[in-house]
């Protein structure tokens, strides 16, 4: 996943985001700067908009900082008078280098062939805004090195759907073209509204490991982006070990005694779908619940274990994709916990799922 920093960032919140990137890259295959991935690891989105020749020059000094003491690179959204500004300097495009920007997002204002040439002209890669953009505006950018960085909606109820983010992106990907997408902060909220920056609507509110592995569903191919701030430490680091390992982290409360050893490696959920419930592989005959404590339903998002009644599946373990009626053959050993119970919705058969203990 990639960070967010900005000119209006107190330097705290400066310092929290690139903590973060430092830590989830560290132990990441690759994820240093200079590795030849337009979309590496260590890669911040920042903005440029301002043209200001102090506010522009003191926050320069910010991302050269980062760039000569961290190994940072940076993606820059800029507006043309910004771009301008930069160019026209006493540096010219080379104040772009010095400060690690190797990517500019061309946004409003700017057309094709001027899109053309700024990528000649600054050596940058160029990101183009995947939410706005059709598919003749790409036409016209063939043979371009192009990204497609979707955007962030700080206006409540103006985030893109589902359906028009999937739509959106496969523009790009089915030109071979990287996608990225927005999730809103954790620690920080940024202004103008400091009502969380998503680029799906749904997500405004929404914690970050859950709308992480959303969009990865939705679009398995796209490079998610921290909008704000920096994540809760768990979730990036959940984060972290699904892009090194592929596996997803469960938090789990109320388990029974006798399903603690769910907690001690990682369980791979089978590979036939079925509408019920995920079943985690090499559980059968494992598990002896030491006391039946059944709900209304097998619940969605509940674990739930065969009973003797089941003969040889007696022990294994279902992960509920989806409310059923009790069942004299079952019984519920625990449940991932509310504020994650959505992640049901995004796992697939064959994933890797680590349970881990709730905490609040």
């Amino acid at each position: 996943m990639l960070f967010s920093i900005y000119p209006t960032d107190a330097a705290r919140t400066r310092r929290d985001v690139i903590d973060q990137v430092l830590a989830t890259t560290a132990a990441a295959p690759g994820g240093s700067a200079g590795s030849g991935d337009p979309v590496d690891g260590r890669m911040l989105f920042t903005s440029l908009h301002m043209v200001d020749t102090g506010e522009l020059a003191a926050f320069g000094d910010v991302l050269r900082a980062a760039h000569d003491d961290d190994r940072l690179t940076f993606c820059a959204d800029v507006s043309p008078a910004a771009l301008e500004h930069v160019a026209g300097g006493d540096e010219g495009w080379s104040w772009l280098a010095r400060r690690g920007v190797t990517m500019l997002r061309l946004d409003y204002g700017f057309d094709a062939d001027e899109i053309r040439q700024v990528a000649e002209a600054s050596g940058c890669r160029i990101a183009v805004n995947a939410s706005t953009v059709d598919q003749r505006f790409l036409d016209d950018l063939a043979g371009l090195p192009v990204v497609g960085w979707h955007n962030f909606y700080p206006r409540p109820e103006t985030g893109l759907t589902e359906r028009f983010l999937v739509a959106q992106s496969r523009l790009f990907l089915d030109r071979g073209m990287p996608v990225l997408a927005f999730l809103p902060g954790e620690r920080e909220w940024r202004a103008p509204l400091h009502l969380g920056l998503p680029t799906l609507e749904e997500q405004r509110h929404r914690n970050a490991w859950r709308s992480y592995l959303q969009l990865r569903r939705l679009v398995p191919e796209a490079v998610v982006v921290c909008a704000e701030g920096a994540v809760a430490d768990d979730h990036a680091a959940w984060i972290a070990e699904f892009e090194r390992t592929g596996a997803v982290t469960l938090p789990v409360v109320g388990l029974d005694a006798a399903a603690s050893v769910l907690l001690d490696r990682p369980w791979r959920l089978r590979v036939e779908e079925a509408a019920a419930s995920f079943r985690l592989d090499e559980t059968r005959g494992g598990i002896r619940p030491s006391r039946v404590r059944n709900a209304d339903v097998r619940e969605r998002g509940s674990l739930q274990v065969d009973l003797e009644a089941y003969g040889r599946y007696r022990g294994e373990v279902h992960l509920m994709r989806a409310d059923r009626p009790l069942d004299a053959g079952q019984a519920r050993i625990g449940e991932v916990a509310a504020p994650y119970r959505g992640i049901v919705d995004d796992l697939r058969p064959g994933q890797t799922v680590r349970l881990v203990p709730f905490e609040a």
